[in-house]
């Protein structure tokens, strides 16, 4: 066979496997579903399973992990979450151009357990940081989750102010995803309330702002949620294995065991109170290394790590006992003030 016509064939009988491969994929978490007919599922409840065939976050224009929860690659979900996270970031940024989406921790590629967290175990949870404007309108974006007060400036960071336009664009393409449904939006309840009053202010939809008043909820007896919202989303339908609701009992055993150990009791007539104690919190293998822990640990129902004090917001004041945990629809423990 002449040369030209052997290569001919050669090239003929290739095209059609590439036609088929598509464009590259995005992500490992994507490829690994395809490679092995891997159908994705998420197993138990978001504090007691686990995440098989997830699909994992990558940045882009529309979205970055902001640098203080990169490590492990705690990025991967359900394909309903990632792109649900996805789709917000590029719904915000179609309305602000300059909008770019910051996100925290998900799930570890397998789901599980995850230092500060006792949910996120199995693929259904996301934190995701506010969006941060100064005075001048243009977006801030920090190594960190800021937290906010009521009036919308941030105490740790003097300039920096909680974007109620940028914000509630983000909570409208959350609750409203075709694809992945909202089960939870944790938020502070004056930021809330913020939210909501935007809202007014923008004549939203009726229909809408109720939706988002249903889901938008400050959990009790837990952090406040001041520097993120924590978004989850409900079992998708035919996962017969997923739980819908966070297991009680394993969110009592995760206080327990991240509670710092008991401390003697006082003197009868102690000169000075003593000061809470600050265990150190630990780190998985493979990890850099452990990442500081600015409070004591708390009876709470979410967390996601500060890394950094969050000055005038903080009180070293000693504080009474905390509060029993409640039988709620979250179910994590919270090691530091804004979770």
């Amino acid at each position: 066979m002449p040369h030209h016509r052997a290569l001919a064939l050669a090239v003929t009988l290739l095209l059609p496997t590439a036609a088929l491969a598509g464009p590259p994929a995005k992500s490992a978490g994507a490829r690994a579903s395809l490679d092995h007919g891997v159908k994705p599922r998420s197993i138990g409840s978001p504090t007691t399973g686990h995440l098989i065939g997830g699909s994992h976050l990558d940045e882009g224009p529309h979205l970055r992990v902001v640098p203080a929860y990169a490590q492990g690659d705690v990025r991967w979900g359900l394909p309903q979450l990632v792109g649900m996270v996805n789709r917000a970031g590029r719904a915000v940024r179609r309305q602000y151009p300059d909008a770019v989406l910051s996100v925290g921790h998900l799930s570890r590629k397998g789901g599980g357990e995850i230092d500060h967290h006792a949910s996120h175990e199995s693929g259904r949870d996301v934190d995701i940081g506010f969006y941060v404007r100064n005075g001048a309108g243009k977006p801030v974006l920090e190594s960190r989750f800021i937290a906010f007060a009521a009036d919308g400036a941030a105490p740790s960071m003097p300039g920096a102010h909680f974007d109620d336009a940028r914000n509630w664009a983000l909570v409208t393409a959350l609750v409203s995803d075709p694809s992945a449904r909202v089960t939870h939006v944790f938020v502070a309840a004056p930021l809330r309330a913020r939210l909501l009053a935007h809202a007014d202010r923008v004549a939203a939809p009726q229909a809408l702002r109720a939706r988002a008043a249903e889901l938008m909820a400050q959990p009790r007896g837990a952090l406040p949620h001041d520097d993120h919202f924590h978004v989850r989303i409900g079992c998708p339908s035919g996962m017969d294995r997923c739980i819908e609701q966070p297991q009680i009992a394993h969110h009592q055993a995760s206080i327990t065991r991240s509670r710092p150990a008991a401390r003697p009791a006082p003197p009868a007539h102690p000169t000075s109170p003593a000061a809470p104690g600050t265990p150190k919190v630990g780190s998985r293998a493979g990890d850099a290394e452990p990442a500081p822990r600015l409070a004591p640990v708390v009876d709470g129902l979410d967390s996601a790590l500060v890394v950094t004090p969050i000055g005038p917001v903080l009180d070293s004041t000693p504080k009474a006992t905390p509060p029993a945990p409640l039988d709620d629809v979250d179910g994590t423990v919270g090691p530091s003030h804004s979770d």
